[in-house]
């Protein structure tokens, strides 16, 4: 009886571990992360991110956030931008192995073009990788078998990486608002940028009518993706409308653009 007294106490500290161990990986978190969606823009379809809080066990926001991307009910906040996945598709499941993650999903309709098909991969893949930074390539299954194509257009039999943000990110972002969103005075809005010279101009509606303008500088030029900053003051309550864009140094013509609706009460 004196050992099994003096053995109690270790074996409920051994056992007794267990169950708080797992019931803490199985708490629900809510976290926010970089998502991806797609604008058509003067330089052909470029991926846009926004900043999307989701609620999930803390092993489970890979499967949350992508089950979300893909069956389409995850739709951005910014009009201007599109998820081209809709409610006829659904993810199976997300397996990671090391820096490697198989995406495995049920393949509905994905009625785009060449570059609309490439856009829609890239989405979850930079959102993926978004969500779990140690991974660096893609896998993909259609009801756990390799196919060769989603539309018609490019190879998913291969892995995907992110390629280069100068290849596929829009060359500016306005990242500090979201559309809609209600500002405090003073404002500053912020973004990033990948343009000739690191120049980003920039004008502000109010009601349709032009109030404000001027240009500000990224703090690198392309192919740097860096940051700039825009103080626009104190404004008077109302609603405005914020836009950056870039035009080229040869014509003037609009290379890329980005706008955010805000209002200040």
């Amino acid at each position: 009886m004196k050992i099994v007294r003096a053995l109690l106490p270790l074996l409920l500290f051994v056992f007794g571990c267990s169950p708080s161990t797992n019931s803490d990986s199985l708490i629900q978190e809510t976290k926010a992360f970089e998502v991806y969606f797609v604008s058509d823009t003067p330089r052909g379809f470029k991926l846009f991110s926004e900043v999307r809080e989701f609620e999930a066990i803390s092993s489970g926001f890979a499967t949350e956030v992508l089950s979300q991307l893909i069956s389409g009910e995850l739709q951005p906040l910014d009009s201007d931008y599109s998820n081209l996945w809709d409610e006829t598709n659904s993810l199976n499941q997300v397996i990671i192995s090391g820096a490697t993650a198989t995406v495995d999903l049920s393949l509905g309709s994905l009625n785009v073009g060449s570059e609309g098909e490439i856009r829609a991969i890239e989405q979850i893949v930079w959102t993926l990788t978004s969500v779990t930074p140690s991974v660096t390539t893609v896998r993909f299954l259609v009801d756990g078998e390799v196919v060769e194509t989603f539309a018609g257009h490019v190879d998913t039999s291969v892995d995907f990486k992110r390629v280069p943000y100068y290849e596929v990110l829009n060359p500016i972002q306005i990242e500090s608002i979201s559309n809609g969103q209600d500002l405090k005075n003073p404002v500053e809005i912020t973004g990033k940028a990948c343009t000739f010279e690191a120049n980003v101009v920039w004008e502000l509606f109010e009601r349709g009518n032009l109030v404000d303008q001027g240009f500000t500088s990224a703090d690198s030029a392309c192919p740097q993706r860096s940051n700039w900053k825009v103080d626009l003051g104190r404004l008077s309550p109302g609603d405005y409308l914020f836009v950056a864009q870039e035009f080229s140094a040869e014509d003037s013509s609009l290379f890329a653009i980005d706008s955010k609706d805000f209002s200040v009460k």
